[in-house]
């Protein structure tokens, strides 16, 4: 037991190394500090950003759910990631990237105008740095106390110990750059932890085959079940409507918004790649080594409840479901490796959210609205406290939350609402700021009278929970409702002035229909390039283009 301490904490200590080691660099700018000098690989941004999604929270949540569907879990990272990233990388990477901004939040003010378009950046400021990172992030450190209670016996504020501090210190030194590099590092080590509890339960079992043949046999027709690798049509926990609501729900409006609910947080990723074409390989990796990840950290667990019967009991936290496998199956030595690989996804997904929470925090509500000229350092100072903010909002999270998959369903109902309005605000010219809104605190309003009066009739007696629609068909409902809210709105009211429009489009030059815009903006250009018009009407604004 010695040796697996021992390399836990020389694990910690390399990345406190890590955090010194960049800190000059990250200290000139804040540019370096939370963009890396915006100079960053694809591929390296892409394997960051596999880092950040999958983490001990992916072992125990997939997991989790593994033990009580089976080889079909897959579906359900499948329906969140795959098909989403590849949205983002054909449809929106390129176009974020040609912004240039700090934030991807800025794109509010660029695409809208007046109160709506200061109203939309601070409400997705508060709403990604006051909840979105403070939950995702609150739910990885729990999820690192449910892998540690088993293994290890450690209480939850043991384990914040062993990970808080150092995840903290290592991004306040060295900032984003310090993020990918210790990313990278981390990732190795969590493949080769997490490949050792997948090889090892397997060889525990005699291989698939005879593994599927001892489901069937111990757990009869639900072990059966669990050998599939579609969803079925009728299951308790997910069937086949369920994968695709979460499908529909993270690809819907996915790569529209660099900042959503849903815990993603590719516009730091984007902005501080090279160029668009990096930006692109940063999705792509992101999705092909993200898959990889969680297959390695849920399959293991369909294996779990042979040895332990209980995890598929109503009662039981199965989420603990990976944390007693790396106990049962690694010897002295190889479960050090393990714990220091869940240990390195945590502080990976942990310091990405902290950076880029505090990110948001600093330019988009202290110095848009509460300091706006102030010097670099001061707002160095001031992002660093954000910092601080963000991870103390995060343990509260720790210590009142339960079971991951709650927070991952109540966050994708919450998000889902307004998700059809990130695409239209890149591919639709009428789309306009009051559209934006309504889709935003509509949507909000629509989805607290769905899901959370559901909720409130239930516990007041007066519907019986089997009477509510499950979450996947309140997702659904809450879509749908939300889309046509913003869609009359948009109809029934003017749409964003020609100079908003026209800036907008000569920079980005976005897909869709913006065929008034396209004409308009193309006429000015022509008329540019001729010498007569230019001296007759002037230079016009629209030579950006080239941006």
């Amino acid at each position: 037991m010695h040796i697996d301490y021992a390399i836990v904490l020389g694990y910690l200590v390399l990345m406190l190394g890590i955090g010194v080691y960049y800190r000059r660099f990250a200290g000139k700018n804040l540019d370096n500090y939370f963009l890396a000098g915006r100079s960053v690989p694809g591929w390296l941004n892409g394997v960051s950003y596999s880092a950040a999604l999958v983490s001990a929270d992916a072992a125990c949540g997939y997991g989790g759910l593994a033990t009580v569907t089976g080889a079909f879990v897959c579906w359900w990272y499948l329906s969140r990631f795959a098909l989403a990233l590849f949205v983002g990388a054909v449809l929106f990477a390129v176009f974020w990237r040609r912004l240039g901004l700090f934030t991807s939040l800025e794109f509010y003010e660029l695409r809208f105008a007046g109160r709506p378009a200061a109203m939309m950046r601070l409400w997705i400021a508060f709403r990604t740095s006051c909840i979105a990172m403070p939950a995702w992030t609150g739910v990885t450190l729990l999820a690192a106390c449910k892998i540690m209670e088993p293994v290890a016996g450690m209480s939850k504020t043991t384990t914040l110990l062993w990970v808080v501090p150092v995840s903290f210190l290592y991004v306040f030194m060295a900032g984003y750059k310090g993020v990918v590099i210790s990313n990278l590092v981390q990732m190795a080590v969590f493949t080769l932890g997490t490949l050792a509890v997948a090889l090892l339960t397997l060889i525990h079992f005699g291989g698939p085959t005879a593994l599927a043949a001892r489901l069937a046999a111990e757990l009869g027709p639900a072990g059966v079940e669990m050998t599939r690798v579609t969803p079925p049509i009728e299951h308790e926990v997910f069937p086949l409507a369920a994968a695709l609501a979460w499908l529909i729900g993270q690809t819907v409006g996915y790569g529209g918004d660099a900042a959503p609910m849903g815990g993603a947080v590719e516009g730091q990723r984007i902005l501080s790649t090279r160029s668009p074409r990096e930006a692109v390989t940063m999705y792509v990796v992101t999705a092909a080594t993200m898959f990889l990840f969680v297959l390695l950290v849920s399959l293991p667990c369909v294996a779990a409840p042979l040895l332990w019967p209980q995890l598929r009991s109503e009662g039981f936290d199965r989420e603990l479901a990976y944390g007693m496998l790396m106990k049962q199956m690694l010897p002295s030595g190889l479960l050090g490796l393990a714990v220091a690989g869940m240990l390195a996804g945590v502080m990976s997904t942990v310091s990405d959210n902290l950076n880029f929470g505090s990110q948001v925090m600093l330019s988009d509500l202290y110095q848009r609205w509460i300091k706006p000229a102030a010097s670099q350092a001061h707002y160095m100072a001031a992002g660093k406290v954000c910092l601080a903010i963000i991870l103390a909002m995060a343990l509260l999270v720790v210590y009142r939350v339960q079971l991951l998959f709650k927070v991952a369903v109540f966050m994708l109902q919450l998000s889902a609402a307004e998700l059809p309005a990130n695409w239209a605000q890149w591919w639709w010219w009428r789309f306009n700021g009051k559209a934006r809104l309504a889709a935003s605190f509509g949507g909000a309003a629509i989805f607290c009278i769905v899901v959370l009066g559901s909720e409130a009739l239930v516990a007041a007696g007066l519907v019986q929970q089997s009477q509510v629609p499950p979450w996947w068909w309140q997702t659904f409902i809450v879509m749908g409702l939300t889309t046509a809210l913003w869609v009359t709105v948009a109809l029934l009211t003017e749409p964003e002035s020609d100079e908003i429009l026209d800036r907008f489009y000569a920079r980005v030059q976005p897909l869709g229909s913006w065929g008034p815009v396209r004409r308009r903006v193309r006429f000015g250009a022509l008329q540019a390039e001729t010498p007569a018009a230019t001296a007759h009407y002037g230079a016009s604004p629209v030579q950006t283009v080239a941006l």
